[in-house]
């Protein structure tokens, strides 16, 4: 081996500290912690656009609840697999997503590892299923999932809106933006954010949403989600319609 190859072998070798550097810096961007009440969130990118993600949640003692794949994370539409743990550490559900659909097999567990529910999921449609017992008998089985709700439904939802928002005056007196915050199991909404897209706007509305966050961010307590027969946390996407500068319409709809 020539003295020429033999430095650029040693050369690829070698790391470059100011490579490193820069590797370091890169991983750091991609990766986001959050810490709310009870729970830390951990998203990682895995592209410079921030959609490509996996999403985890930790307890404040660090031991993983979920992991969650996205293929676009700002649209929170979910792809690939998701599962869920017990607190103890047992695992709670898993399945596959497809353009934020459950795709394919479908399993859950109780807390002492026992089968409770498996299904068959075509785009997010139950073909076929069988649930059980904890000491394994065959039962019928109940809905997955319950979805979360404003106490008092969706009129006392925009009621609410009208009320709590009706001293803010927006610039443009046609405005619809949406925010996302996430819903414990006891019913609390915490984390309410606008969607990154709401950066890219004017100032003048990104500091009017910036009020709406502020002024919304105590709320009255949901009804939480129930899944598998449990309720769980989950993300909540809130819609707002502006009209002639007041609340015209709201809704909400979960990422689940």
């Amino acid at each position: 081996m020539g003295p020429f190859f033999l430095f650029v072998m040693i050369s690829l070798l070698v790391s470059n500290p100011d490579d490193d550097a820069k590797k370091n810096r890169r991983m750091k961007n991609r990766v986001e912690v959050r810490e709310y009440r009870n729970v830390i969130e951990e998203v990682t990118y895995h592209d410079r656009w921030k959609k490509v993600a996996t999403v985890r949640m930790y307890d404040k003692a660090h031991q993983r609840l979920s992991e969650e794949h996205y293929n676009d994370f700002q649209l929170g539409i979910r792809h690939g697999q998701t599962r869920c743990w017990y607190p103890n550490g047992q695992l709670h559900w898993t399945c596959d997503f497809k353009q934020n659909e459950i795709n394919g097999p479908f399993f859950s567990y109780y807390e002492d590892g026992a089968l409770k529910r498996r299904e068959l999921y075509r785009r997010g449609t139950v073909r076929k299923g069988e649930c059980f017992s904890p000491d394994g008998t065959l039962v019928s089985c109940q809905p997955l999932s319950q979805k979360a709700e404003f106490e008092g439904g969706p009129k006392k939802f925009i009621a609410f809106l009208k009320t709590r928002l009706e001293h803010l005056q927006p610039e443009n007196p046609a405005l619809f933006f949406t925010l996302r915050a996430t819903l414990s199991p006891d019913g609390i909404l915490f984390g309410l954010q606008t969607l990154p897209y709401m950066e890219q706007r004017p100032e003048p509305e990104r500091r009017f949403a910036k009020q709406v966050v502020e002024n919304l961010r105590d709320m009255p307590r949901w009804k939480p989600v129930v899944f598998d027969d449990q309720t769980v946390q989950s993300d909540l996407v809130i819609n707002i319609f502006f009209s002639n500068g007041k609340v015209y319409s709201g809704s909400y709809g979960l990422n689940f």
